[in-house]
């Protein structure tokens, strides 16, 4: 493990000062910022990261410029000194949790009007609990999605046995006690009042609890810390205890992480990663997925797509996409009797077919007086000759860019398939199925727009396209059908074809947004749909609610 001062920078380094409103103050920092730290989707704001320092710290201490430059691949940072700390102006206070939580709103209302979308608040130990109660007090709208406490004090009364017996004994004896430390490489002294030891043990930790379920939080501690008891990460994760809520310990770490720097950095860029944050995201949804993906018999890669949360960037609102209107499969033509019972419970009342007549002929098809069916295929007959099937297929055999193409040669067959699923969502308003053959490729591009539609991330879609992958719904009927249509394909290459990977799906949306521009333009442009239109098909499947808060 190396020392910050042996991290190399990444990107520019630009110092600041921010004006605190209301006073005559200003806040030193440092915005770091790399050309590729966006983040984010073309055409969204620039990420912000704000670092907040714990106490006597300052914006340049301990691990802090190591992880930013750690986090400069996802995000840009800013650093600060709070009042009072390194260079910024003011007095530093021993409980001034007031002045906290106003500089942290005088660093984001500076950069929110630049363009910036406050994407993380991460703070080490007085500056975590700073974050967390800013998180969970200030409504700040929109949501800030990422929270990351590094060694939080929960239990505030145990700052007694921090200062020993002796400063308790002064501290009632003459109504205070001078602190002695030395911060920024200079000796202060700060007196602190009983009041102000007071406020520091009366500080609302609980209030965690307000955070708002969607907001992911981030725990860290060091194993070995010996100021803030590991204990401490244990009460707050169970004040939070809600699935957003991840863990990391850092072993044989202290309370600052010395001898240890890369690795508090590491792990928390990692957690801010693409594979990062698909790890968090499979955390929470593959208990789900897995009671999902068998729960109909006779029928395979099964499961609902919703249950996404999708904050709003304009009010204090978040939209939730229900599960339970929108499933997906592979081919249903042979439900067993307790798979058509399951389906009715469910109350599905429509299945949309997506394959061409040639593949219902060949494995037949499902309807019953509770379910009916609608035939409505992505490929016309001839795109499904024995030749095009091999065009088709050889595409798959051409990997990430093979498996786009053949995507987007079904959009200009977007009138065939797409309307009748838009009309039920919006007329009939009841829970349908969408499958082909596998339930990967038409399946996954028809799921893919539709959670479009209703705003959910492009990363996530992706992550749920490759759901596939997990279900092994691969029938040897199918290897042995391609391997007749694909002539030479090993049967490795051939079972690749039928499973899927979230860079395809990501590229298909590259390419796609390129040719359509949004998704609203590529509906209007090619089903001569009206904005109300697609508000309409947004309003049907996300329920847009006040962003839910608990209340203490």
């Amino acid at each position: 493990m190396h020392s910050s001062s042996s991290s190399a920078i990444v990107g520019s380094l630009t110092p600041m000062r921010i004006p605190i409103p209301s006073t005559d103050l200003h806040l030193a920092g440092v915005l770091q910022t790399s050309p590729s730290s966006s983040g984010a989707a073309a055409g969204s704001p620039r990420r912000l990261g704000i670092i907040c320092h714990g106490v006597l710290g300052h914006k340049n201490y301990l691990f802090q410029p190591t992880l930013a430059s750690q986090l400069a691949p996802m995000m840009d940072t800013f650093r600060f000194d709070f009042r009072g700390n390194g260079e910024s102006e003011g007095q530093m206070g021993y409980s001034n949790w007031d002045d906290d939580q106003a500089d942290l709103n005088a660093v984001i209302s500076y950069f929110e009007p630049k363009g910036y979308l406050i994407y993380a608040l991460i703070g080490h130990s007085r500056g975590a609990i700073s974050c967390l109660n800013y998180a969970a007090t200030s409504k700040h709208v929109p949501l800030i999605p990422y929270i990351v406490s590094i060694s939080s004090r929960f239990n505030m009364a145990d700052v007694r046995r921090k200062h020993g017996p002796e400063t308790m004994a002064l501290l009632e004896e003459q109504g205070h006690f001078d602190w002695q430390a030395r911060a920024a490489g200079k000796d202060i002294t700060l007196r602190v009042t009983q009041k102000h030891f007071d406020d520091f043990l009366n500080f609302d930790t609980a209030a965690v609890a307000h955070i708002p379920a969607m907001t992911n939080v981030l725990l860290c501690h060091g194993s070995e810390d010996a100021v803030v008891p590991i204990e401490d990460i244990t009460l707050l994760q169970s004040h939070l205890s809600h699935a957003r809520t991840a863990l990391r310990i850092i072993t044989n770490a202290d309370h600052n992480y010395k001898k240890h720097y890369n690795e508090i950095s590491q792990t928390v860029s990692h957690y801010f990663s693409a594979e990062g944050r698909k790890e968090e995201w499979s955390r929470r949804i593959l208990p789900n997925w897995k009671a999902w993906v068998h729960a109909v018999g006779g029928v395979l890669n099964f499961r609902t797509v919703g249950d996404i949360w999708i904050p709003s960037t304009t009010d204090d609102t978040v939209g939730y996409m229900r599960p339970g209107v929108i499933y997906r499969c592979a081919d249903i033509s042979k439900p067993t009797p307790e798979g058509i019972k399951v389906l009715e419970a469910l109350n599905i009342t429509d299945v949309f077919d997506l394959r061409s007549n040639s593949e219902t002929e060949r494995r037949g098809t499902f309807e019953s007086e509770k379910i009916k069916r609608h035939h409505t295929p992505v490929f016309s007959e001839i795109d499904y000759s024995p030749a095009q099937i091999a065009v088709r297929f050889t595409m798959y055999l051409g990997g990430t860019e093979g498996f786009a193409e053949a995507y987007m040669s079904m959009m200009p067959n977007v009138r065939q398939f797409l309307p009748p699923i838009l009309d039920h969502i919006v007329q009939k308003r009841t829970p349908f199925i969408v499958h082909c053959t596998a339930g990967k490729d038409r399946t996954g591009i028809v799921c893919a727009l539709l959670q479009m539609i209703c705003g959910v991330e492009e990363e996530q879609i992706a992550w749920e396209y490759e759901l596939t992958r997990r279900c092994m719904a691969i029938k040897e009927e199918d290897v042995n059908f391609l391997k007749s249509a694909l002539g030479e394909a090993s049967d490795a290459k051939v079972r690749g074809v039928l499973s899927t990977n979230e860079e395809y799906l990501f590229r298909f949306l590259e390419q796609f947004h390129e040719k359509y521009g949004t998704i609203n333009d590529f509906l209007m442009n090619e089903l001569d749909m009206t904005l109300e239109q697609i508000h309409a098909v947004r309003d049907a499947l996300v329920v847009k609610i006040p962003v839910p808060r608990a209340v203490l």
